[in-house]
C-alpha cells in the first residue's frame, strides 16, 4: 500500500484527508454498533473514558453522555474537525480532545480505555497495546474484525496492481500478542452490522477508488464502475457490499487479565 500511495504521491495520511467526510456519514450512529453497548454497559457517571484512534468521533460522542469525561485521541486533523463540530453541534462539553498518535502520548490513563479498529497498520503492535493496558484502570476494549473488506475486494486490487493485497491483522493476532505481553484477555465476537453503504454508484467508486488507491483519471474510474455494477448488492437506499454482516472481535481485560510476570518469565 505505502508503494502504491508513493507512486501517486500521496501519503496513508492522505487517505484520512480524503475520506474523512464519508467516514463520518457511515459511521456518525455509534449506537447501532454492538461494541458501543458492549462498553457503555461499563459507563457510569463517576467513570472517565479514553477513546484512542477516535476518528470523527463515533463512540466518544455516544459514551459522554454516559461517563464524567472523555478523552479523545486522535492523529488526523481532518478527523478531529468533524468530531470537534458534532461535540459543538450536540453541545456535548465533556469531551478533552488530543490530536496525538497514541504512541506519543504521556501520563493519560481513564477507568475505561477503548481503540476501535485502531490496531491494522500499527507496526509495533505489541507496544501500542502495552500503552493501553497501561492506561488502563477498570477495563480495556480492544475491537477488530475477523474478516476484512480488503479480502473481498482483493479481486480488485489484483485487478489494477497486478499482484495480492497484504490482508490486515484480525482480533485473534492481538490475541497473541496480548497473550505474550501476560494479558489473558476475554473475547467476545459479534457481528457487526456492515456499515458501508452508498447512494449510487459515483459515490461507491468515489469510495472504492480511494481504498485501492487508484489515480484521479477517468479511465480507471470508469472501468472500476463498470465492476463494481456487477459485484455491489442494490438496496432502498443504493448499494452495499455483498456481506450484511462482518465478524468482529472484542478484546477486554482488566488488572485481574494480567499474569504474575513470575510465571511468564517461568514458562519462556
Amino acid at each position: 500500500m505505502d508503494a502504491a500511495y508513493a507512486r501517486l504521491g500521496r501519503t496513508s495520511a492522505d487517505f484520512w484527508d480524503r475520506r474523512a467526510k464519508s467516514f463520518h456519514r457511515a459511521t456518525r450512529d455509534g449506537t447501532r454498533d454492538p461494541f458501543y453497548t458492549l462498553v457503555a454497559g461499563h459507563a457510569g457517571p463517576r467513570t472517565t473514558v479514553l477513546d484512542v484512534g477516535a476518528g470523527t468521533g463515533r463512540f466518544s460522542v455516544v459514551l459522554a453522555p454516559l461517563a464524567e469525561r472523555v478523552i479523545a485521541v486522535e492523529p488526523n486533523g481532518s478527523m478531529l474537525g468533524i468530531l470537534r463540530e458534532e461535540l459543538a453541534e450536540r453541545r456535548i462539553h465533556t469531551v478533552e480532545v488530543h490530536q496525538a498518535r497514541w504512541e506519543e502520548c504521556e501520563d493519560i490513563q481513564a477507568d475505561i480505555v477503548v481503540a476501535s479498529h485502531v490496531l491494522y497498520p500499527i507496526e509495533d503492535a505489541a507496544g501500542f497495546l502495552h500503552r493501553l493496558d497501561a492506561a488502563t484502570r477498570r477495563r480495556c476494549f480492544v475491537s477488530m474484525r475477523g474478516l476484512h473488506l480488503d479480502a473481498l475486494t482483493d479481486r480488485f486490487w489484483r485487478h489494477f496492481h497486478g499482484e495480492p493485497r497484504r490482508l490486515p491483522p484480525t482480533y485473534v493476532d492481538a490475541m497473541a500478542v496480548l497473550e505474550e505481553l501476560g494479558i489473558l484477555a476475554d473475547v467476545t465476537v459479534l457481528a457487526t452490522p456492515q456499515s458501508f453503504r452508498y447512494p449510487d454508484l459515483d459515490t461507491a467508486t468515489d469510495e472504492f477508488a480511494e481504498q485501492l488507491i487508484l489515480p484521479d483519471d477517468a479511465a480507471p474510474r470508469a472501468e472500476l464502475q463498470l465492476l463494481l455494477s456487477d459485484w455491489l448488492i442494490p438496496t432502498d437506499d443504493g448499494f452495499r457490499p455483498p456481506l450484511e454482516e462482518m465478524p468482529v472481535g472484542v478484546l477486554s481485560w482488566g488488572p485481574e487479565s494480567r499474569i504474575p510476570r513470575d510465571y511468564v518469565e517461568l514458562t519462556r
